[in-house]
């Protein structure tokens, strides 16, 4: 009991050592996504000339789904990334507590910073493009089962490929969801192989969730589920590997 007691409380520590020592990154964060999101909805409408129901929604929808990749799987892999290369991993895995309380703490936190600035992309796009928002139980364990499962992906990129590399893979990500992913637009305008090569990596059918749980654009798909599941727990698994592995 007090041994289990101990582990809850070096957890908590833990926790909230990771809140202080990210407390400068959030609202930098927060701000980052309001003007992605911005950029997204009224930039690419313009450049777009996006002027039917169909074309907005994708905006709307795609501007919610970078804003998750841009902090599951670019920002938050760089800031994991900078606490590996200063030594602070090293001094996580010294305290008494388990590696999947590492991963969680993470898992918390970046979980936490995603949150307010997809809530304000979704108001803002539901507004602009009058688009209705549906908030039940499955909706927001929608969200967050895939705000979860990129988050994984994004410590496993941050864990395993040295900095340089992490840097390359990230913007990698960023550029190829929005210059060539049917995320903002439909698939259809793509070649059929490259939709179907996009449609087994996990950022179109997170978007595809965002469609069809938040927005009820299209019907519900266990495929997408099943996909972004399988890339979740790929990241967690080789997190997981990478920060018990002796060296």
């Amino acid at each position: 009991m007090r041994l289990k007691k101990s582990r809850k409380s070096a957890f908590s520590g833990l926790l909230w050592w990771s809140l202080l020592r990210h407390k400068f990154y959030i609202p930098v964060f927060v701000i980052v996504q309001l003007i992605l999101s911005m950029a997204i909805i009224y930039g690419f409408s313009f450049i777009t000339n996006a002027s039917n129901e169909l074309e907005r929604s994708f905006l709307c929808t795609g501007a919610t789904t970078m804003n998750i990749v841009a902090v599951t799987c670019v920002l938050s892999p760089q800031i994991v990334s900078e606490s590996k290369q200063s030594g602070v991993l090293d001094y996580q895995q010294t305290l008494p507590i388990n590696r999947v309380g590492i991963l969680l703490s993470d898992l918390i936190i970046w979980g936490g910073v995603a949150l307010p600035g997809i809530l304000v992309c979704l108001v803002i796009g539901a507004m602009s493009f009058h688009l209705d928002i549906f908030t039940g139980i499955l909706e927001i364990l929608s969200l967050l089962f895939v705000i979860t499962s990129l988050i994984f992906l994004g410590f496993a990129i941050a864990y395993l490929f040295p900095a340089n590399m992490m840097t390359l893979m990230t913007q990698l990500i960023m550029m190829g969801g929005l210059l060539f992913s049917p995320i903002i637009y439909p698939a259809d305008r793509l070649p059929r192989w490259m939709g179907a090569f996009y449609n087994f990596l996990p950022f179109v059918p997170v978007s595809e969730i965002i469609r069809s749980s938040l927005f009820h654009l299209t019907p519900f798909n266990l495929r997408n589920y099943f996909i972004v599941f399988i890339w979740g727990c790929i990241g967690f698994l080789v997190s997981l590997y990478v920060i018990t592995k002796r060296k």
